[in-house]
């Protein structure tokens, strides 16, 4: 479940250590992850661990794919998380874009 995942691995973080913990803990991953890992960090989103960050951005696809809309995620991770109205955004819709984009040309 999203929630459960998110409740570990999203804290706001703004500065270069964000920047360092993804470039060490995605050397396997692949340019899709990198691609999502380096847009959270651009919009001041850091994680205690990428590679949950990368689980957590697969998620929004299998629950999009579910049929929850972009409004019940961003509400679910926004209760989850510290994450701002703006940030949650930002991550439902880069997670869909980079993950899945058939579904993000869905998103409103």
């Amino acid at each position: 479940m999203l929630s459960h995942r998110l409740t570990t691995i999203a804290a706001i973080g703004i500065g270069t250590a964000a920047i360092g913990l993804a470039a060490a803990g995605t050397a396997a991953a692949s340019s899709a992850d990198d691609a999502f890992l380096s847009q959270m960090t651009a919009v001041g989103i850091s994680f205690s661990s990428p590679q949950e960050a990368v689980r957590a951005g697969h998620q929004v696809c299998k629950e999009l794919a579910a049929g929850k809309t972009e409004a019940d995620i961003a509400v679910e991770i926004r209760s989850q998380t510290q994450l701002s109205p703006k940030q949650v955004a930002y991550f439902v819709v880069d997670a869909s874009n980079i993950y899945c984009p058939r579904l993000a040309s869905e998103l409103t």
